[in-house]
């Protein structure tokens, strides 16, 4: 790694940039409340994290890592979900600057900026900002985990970290291990399948460090999880694309989902909540700029590359096209495999290695969640830094054929940077996920015992934070269940026509009924 001044004067601005964009979306995000339910899972394991008994270890495997740690803040008084927003942000940051860092491998300072600038406000990105979730904060790590591993194609002590951080990645979010496949190709790449003393040395102690990490952390959430370690069941049901029921809101058999909406994953002018999840509708005219740009600059690269086709390069071009072609009939992993087999192929005697490894990168995202059956636009965030690159090539390509070459990343720059502030007023007004707290502060305030309290909840992932143990979930269309329950309270999302009991208290359309004595 080689910084100079002025790479330091711009790493400096991207986390000013950044932190002011944070602050901005966690000051949002307070506001709005929390809309993704899995966040409310991760606070609940925070707080047993710091050895409180909230009776709830069934799900300490999901996100062990951002769990602890944001059980830190806790054990330091900040037990609010704030904490949380902190931490994700902070990871966002991180990413931030590994993004400016993985461009430097291949482009110029301004373009670097721009790509980073475009890459950590992007639409989607935007959605899932310091909110919580693990997705913008997962892809961070993935980005540091190829950019170290691509600084040790030349020195190979990245690979002491390079391992560590895939363990750190893979416990913050299981889908971090699509980089590994990417990892792999990247040394056939620049090392073909020897391994010179120099680098085995510190692949080996690499692997023991990822070893040791690894173990620590299972260890950790075999004990805390009285022994279940539940991701095992996620990563099988998610290589066969089978994970998920038909039930789900999310359920989605359509291969062609991801692309058909990417160009509101990059700028939109209206975010709605459908089913609670926010939605990206409408794309804008920079959204169309950008894949204008794409566009024009990848035909000037056509037109410029040379390409020479041998034997191996037809072979792998032909397996690529099958393996794109069919894999909606075998599991996802298999088509990664025999996709990454093409790209080896094509790109092992090619001077193009960075683009090629990007491609893979992007593909390895792109067949696994298009597989996928529950699909949530939150889940493609992976796939931006590869997009962002190929964004920049194109960005370079048209920049050759102009004599201002400046003039081009500072509009992108101006553009994304009014998007990135800007884009909260896009979110529909609404306080619904303001309710489930406000109630439960309700209960709390109104009365001394209300832990000893029995309170029957619609959805028992938020209450379980703000109510603790003491709440028990019953569906809402179970009437004679609830009115035969020795409840003091019950909370429904909807109105209800009970007998037993009488609605006291109705907070953004979270309805409170007490039992009647």
């Amino acid at each position: 790694m080689n910084l100079n001044l002025k790479d330091q004067k711009e790493i400096i601005f991207i986390i000013i940039f950044s932190s002011i964009l944070v602050t901005h979306y966690i000051n949002f995000n307070m506001n709005l409340g929390i809309y993704c339910s899995d966040v409310y899972v991760y606070l609940v394991n925070a707080l047993y994290f710091t050895g409180n008994n909230v009776h709830a270890t069934y799900a300490i495997y999901l996100s062990p890592i951002i769990c602890f740690i944001t059980s830190l803040l806790f054990r330091l008084g900040l037990v609010d979900r704030i904490a949380i927003y902190i931490v994700t942000g902070i990871f966002a940051i991180i990413g931030n600057i590994g993004m400016y860092l993985l461009l430097k491998t291949r482009f110029n300072n301004l373009l670097s900026l721009t790509g980073t600038i475009i890459y950590s406000t992007l639409a989607l990105n935007l959605t899932w900002l310091a909110n919580g979730s693990l997705d913008v904060a997962a892809t961070g790590i993935s980005i540091w985990i190829i950019l170290l591993t691509i600084w040790a194609m030349k020195n190979p002590k990245y690979y002491l970290g390079v391992f560590v951080l895939l363990v750190i990645g893979f416990f913050t979010r299981y889908t971090v291990g699509l980089v590994l496949p990417v990892m792999i190709l990247c040394y056939l790449y620049n090392h073909s399948f020897k391994i010179n003393k120099e680098d085995s040395k510190y692949i080996i102690i690499g692997v023991i460090l990822g070893i040791i990490a690894a173990a620590i952390v299972l260890v950790t959430v075999h004990i805390m999880g009285n022994g279940y370690l539940g991701f095992t069941d996620l990563l099988a049901g998610g290589a066969s694309g089978t994970l998920g029921s038909a039930k789900d809101s999310a359920y989605n058999t359509d291969l062609t989902y991801y692309i058909f909406n990417f160009a509101n994953f990059i700028s939109s002018s209206k975010t709605v909540f459908i089913g609670k999840t926010p939605t990206l509708e409408n794309p804008t005219i920079l959204s169309g700029l950008v894949l204008l740009i794409l566009a024009i600059g990848g035909i000037f690269w056509v037109r410029k590359y040379d390409f020479k086709y041998d034997l191996e390069k037809i072979i792998g071009t032909i397996i690529l096209l099958v393996a794109l072609g069919t894999f909606n009939h075998c599991s996802s992993f298999i088509t990664i495999i025999i996709t990454f087999l093409g790209l080896f192929l094509i790109g092992k005697n090619s001077e193009n290695k960075n683009g090629l490894l990007m491609m893979a990168w992007l593909l390895a995202n792109f067949i696994f969640f298009s597989y996928y059956v529950i699909k949530v636009n939150r889940y493609i965030i992976p796939a931006f830094p590869a997009f962002t690159y190929f964004l920049m090539v194109s960005v370079e390509q048209i920049n050759e054929k102009i004599n201002r070459k400046n003039i081009l990343p500072i509009i992108l720059i101006v553009l994304f940077i009014i998007q990135g502030f800007a884009f909260t007023l896009t979110f529909e007004d609404t306080d619904q996920f303001r309710g489930p707290e406000e109630i439960s502060n309700y209960i709390i305030s109104n009365n001394e015992n209300w832990t000893n309290l029995k309170i029957g909840v619609y959805n028992i992932r938020p209450y379980f934070w703000y109510l603790g143990a003491n709440v028990s979930g019953i569906f809402e269309n179970k009437i004679s269940i609830i009115e035969n329950s020795p409840l003091d309270y019950y909370i429904s999302q909807r109105p209800l026509n009970l007998t037993n009991y009488t609605e006291i208290k109705n907070i953004s359309g979270i309805h409170l009924y007490k039992k009647i004595n």
